[in-house]
């Protein structure tokens, strides 16, 4: 019975109507204040309407389940899977455990392959997803979901999601609206209680009133409950006795007030006791088993118990059987009967239903660690062949969880450890490091192997790099009896070059180059990927040429681990590779992925968005760490967030946003500077120093680029620092301090000796160029320009043609320096960098080109992802194949396209590669 609710109606409706924005809505509240039925109606009306529904119901027994979740939602729409395309579908049915590729399958492969196939239901008409109790939803299928929910604009498909209390989910984007559903107002409370069969009066239901606040669920049951007393106490005075005994157990006489979720679980517990004997045990065997359908069940009561043992139950309401399952009334139903339950109880109904569960492994298997409590090494190993196929299946979440539950079962102290560091390495590589922290410590506390030790020493010292403890990170890793880093796996000699990198401190990365002595790169054979990444981080300009000259060999190398292909690209990224840095990285950090800034703690995210910003794709830069850098902003700060803000802060200082890009910059610098995080103290400060460059406060400006060199002008950081000798430079001549540039590229070019890139040597020669005497800048100059290469670095290259034009003019050479402006004015437009474009433009105007203020760019004001959209239709794809490359469906990309035209004022595909081109910034 609905009471109330008319505006909580009203806005379901309006944020599923097809004319809403995300047509989603998130319902929060606390247990019993009517989600569920608000979902129930909602989907009513919508069958009603001739929407197809889909529904599914998370349960506390199957969070560890993998894709428990999303095969509730689509096995009513399961037979459609095979008009899928062959990837997607062999991606859904491997998730599914039902495919015959052996390889775990491409989590955003198998996420697009449910939104193809809903998106293919909702072609016959429109789709409702219905989500309830999302908090037990297992892991691997919120992903799904948290996917779809970003991408239903355009499809015929609403979500609704319901979820206990009053914090949204982790995982479902911000852009979906939320409404907490509150509790009956005193009127609407009286009229549900006056609703009732047998509604209490006076005192009852003054106390009824009282107790409930306000909370449907509870008016409804301790209504009942006020009138099964009222009923035993006609009976006679020992029944009533006892049931009021019941209610004093639930909270109704009790003084005070008990949590609601308290309240309702004793309130059912109460009902419970009245049940006969054999019906309490078949609940109880129902309750450990939800999920199991009722012939399960029935397998592990004992023999002879057939389907009437639950009538007792239905009539008292608590549960409904249907001929594939169990739905127990309310969730606080099953967790009243399990809670209640005495633990050998509990016990032995979880050694029966795995004595049940031999077709269903994994269940088993949970079963099994639930009736555990010593250590059993064979339920230790049934639960980690579990974790292993969620591995296999792509649900990592699920995988992490097993193996972190078989550790605790194992009695073998080196098994624990192992189980505990693959553990929380899966931690690492899923973003989750609190946990990774916890599970390193665990291993070393019970590691007895002084062989372990080094690793153990290394996995604690990558999550504490993570957490930026970069002191702490080195002297794990690099004990000061570490005698050369022969004494280090391949992992662990990478983790520790790593942390000098990041750190940039000259005593780690000192004490690193001493170490490495020993190693050499002259084998024929390619070098493992990890000894080229020890070899080119910790000396990239003595080292680089040789690194170069073996990447190619292993970066086509096939069979490459996610981590070696980070480790690669990242490697390439420094050794200014940067179309290798790209392919490599996307491979494991795609922006369009779910959960690409999760993998590594968002650092690989990071990484990719830089090389992106380097190579003029801004859009797809930003578009890779917005999330990340938000979580910095809302308080989350590790290495990867840090590092995604200084990006954020870069790309709004080269976009027209400098204010913004100043108050990125200083937050990052507030968390990274005290860190001595140097790497992402220089990333902030060149930044902060592009932002002054922008407002014109050329002072400001000078400050930050001088605070990446030293007092005698070296670099602070021994790479990173030296990309911004030529910004230096230029800022330093507008507020008179050339020697304090002159001073660090001196010193610059000592560090990079013949080992620098085309792109640095592009750099060196601008700052050369700008603090040269006017009358000898020119070579200089067109030495930056010689090597057709450095167009591959657009930003810098017109920084370039745009002070080479500039001292054209003041030559009064005057149609070359029209030339030179007119190539840096289209570089920069193309990419939109807003206070270079107009510095060009002024420029130009100063050498007698009449040339009207460039209007903002149609094609920018697109959000990256139309951005990516109509870049790809520009070049030929079909909306399918952009579909597949960006993991929409084709009828969203067609959405996106449709949308677009206008704003570029285009009216067909043809004509999109005329407003695309001269964007790409290449």
């Amino acid at each position: 019975m609905l009471i109330g609710r008319q505006e909580e109606r009203a806005a379901i409706a309006a944020a599923l109507s097809p004319r809403a924005a995300s047509a989603s809505l998130l319902l929060l509240g606390e247990p019993g204040v009517g989600k569920t039925l608000l979902l129930d109606m909602t989907a009513d009306d919508a069958l009603a309407a001739g929407t197809r529904v889909l529904r599914v119901r998370g349960n506390a027994a199957e969070t560890e389940l993998a894709f428990a979740g999303l095969h509730q939602l689509l096995l009513p729409v399961l037979d459609r899977a095979d008009d899928l395309p062959v990837r997607q579908h062999g991606a859904l049915m491997a998730a599914f455990g039902l495919g015959d590729d052996p390889t775990p399958p491409d989590p955003m492969m198998m996420s697009l392959a449910v939104l193809t196939l809903v998106s293919h239901v909702a072609s016959a008409g429109r789709v409702l997803l219905a989500v309830d109790d999302a908090q037990w939803i297992d892991p691997g299928s919120c992903q799904v979901l948290g996917f779809l929910a970003r991408r239903l604009a355009g499809e015929p498909i609403g979500l609704l999601v319901a979820s206990r209390g009053t914090c949204r989910p982790e995982w479902l984007d911000r852009s979906v609206p939320e409404l907490e559903v509150p509790a009956l107002s005193p009127d609407e409370a009286e009229e549900l209680i006056g609703a009732q069969p047998d509604p209490p009066l006076g005192a009852a239901r003054r106390r009824v009133l009282d107790t409930a606040a306000g909370n449907p669920l509870a008016l409804v049951e301790l209504s009942r409950s006020a009138a099964r007393e009222g009923a035993l106490r006609a009976d006679g005075p020992q029944a009533a006795g006892l049931h009021a005994a019941g209610l004093h157990a639930a909270g109704l006489h009790a003084a005070g007030h008990l949590p609601v979720t308290d309240l309702l679980e004793r309130t059912f517990a109460a009902q419970v006791d009245e049940l006969p004997v054999a019906t309490r045990a078949a609940l109880l065997v129902a309750a450990a088993a939800e999920g199991v359908g009722p012939a399960g069940v029935l397998a592990a009561l004992p023999p002879g118990t057939d389907m009437d043992v639950w009538l007792p139950a239905e009539r008292a309401g608590l549960v409904r059987l249907h001929s594939d399952r169990i739905d127990f009334r309310h969730p606080l139903v099953r967790s009243a009967i399990y809670g209640a339950a005495p633990f050998a109880e509990r016990r032995r109904t979880h050694l029966a239903l795995a004595a049940s569960l031999d077709g269903d492994p994994d269940r088993r298997a949970w079963q099994l660690s639930a009736a555990t409590v010593e250590p059993d090494a064979a339920v230790s190993a049934a639960l980690e062949a579990t974790a292993m196929r969620a591995f296999a299946r792509g649900a990592l979440a699920e995988a992490l969880a097993g193996l972190e539950r078989c550790a605790q079962l194992n009695p073998s102290p080196a098994e624990q450890t192992r189980l505990l560091t693959t553990a929380a390495y899966a931690g690492v590589l899923t973003g989750d490091i609190d946990r990774a922290e916890e599970l390193a410590a665990k291993a070393a506390s019970v590691n007895e192997d002084p062989a372990a030790t080094p690793w153990i020493s290394a996995l604690t010292a990558l999550v504490e790099m993570l957490m930026m403890r970069m002191e702490r990170a080195f002297a794990l890793i690099a004990p000061d009896g570490l005698p050369d880093v022969a004494q280090l796996d391949e992992g662990s000699s990478t983790i520790l070059t790593g942390i000098a990198y990041h750190s940039g401190s000259p005593v780690q990365r000192e004490r690193v180059l001493r170490l490495l002595a020993g190693r050499a790169l002259t084998d024929p054979a390619p070098p493992h990927p990890f000894h080229l990444w020890d070899a080119g981080v910790t000396d990239p300009f003595g080292k680089g040429g040789l690194v170069r000259s073996h990447l190619p060999a292993v970066t086509s190398a096939p069979g490459r681990a996610p981590t070696e292909n980070h480790t690669l690209g990242v490697l390439c990224m420094i050794l200014d590779e940067t179309e290798t840095a790209v392919s490599l990285l996307r491979e494991v950090a795609n922006p369009q992925w779910e959960d690409a800034d999760a993998f590594h703690s968002g650092m690989t995210a990071a990484d990719l968005a830089w090389a992106n910003l380097d190579r003029g794709r801004w859009a797809d830069a930003r578009l890779g760490v917005e999330r990340l850098a938000g979580r910095f902003l809302d308080g989350v700060h590790t290495h990867g967030s840090a590092r995604a803000l200084t990006v954020l802060a870069t790309l709004c200082a080269l976009t027209g946003e400098p204010e913004l890009a100043v108050r990125h910059a200083t937050a990052a610098l507030a968390v990274t500077e005290p860190a001595g995080v140097l790497g992402a103290v220089v990333r902030a400060r060149r930044a902060a120093g592009l932002a002054a460059t922008a407002l014109g406060d050329h002072a400001s400006a000078f400050r930050h680029f001088r605070a990446l060199f030293d007092g005698e002008g070296a670099p602070v950081h021994y790479h990173l620092s030296c990309y911004a000798v030529a910004d230096h430079a230029a800022a330093a001549v507008l507020v008179g301090r050339a020697e304090d540039a002159f001073a660090a590229l001196e010193q610059v070019t000592a560090v990079v000796g013949g080992g620098g890139s085309v792109r640095l040597r592009q750099v060196l020669d601008r700052a050369r160029a700008l603090l040269a005497d006017p009358a000898e800048a020119g070579p200089f100059f067109e030495s930056a320009l010689a090597d057709p290469a450095g167009h591959r670095w657009p930003f810098e290259h017109a920084q370039t043609w745009l002070e080479y034009g500039e001292w054209l003019r003041r030559q009064r050479r005057i149609a070359e320096a029209r030339a030179a402006l007119v190539k840096a004015r289209e570089i920069f437009e193309g990419l939109g960098a807003v206070h270079w474009s107009e510095r060009a433009q002024a420029e130009l105007r100063a050498a007698g080109v009449a040339v009207a203020p460039a209007p903002r760019s149609a094609f920018r004001t697109l959000t990256p992802q139309r951005q990516r959209i109509v870049r790809l239709a520009a070049q030929g794809l079909t909306n399918r194949e952009i579909g597949e490359r960006l993991f929409l469906s084709p009828r969203t990309v067609g959405t996106h396209l449709y949308q677009a035209f206008p704003v570029l004022g285009v009216s067909s595909r043809g004509r999109l590669r005329d407003v695309v081109e001269p964007e790409s910034g290449d």
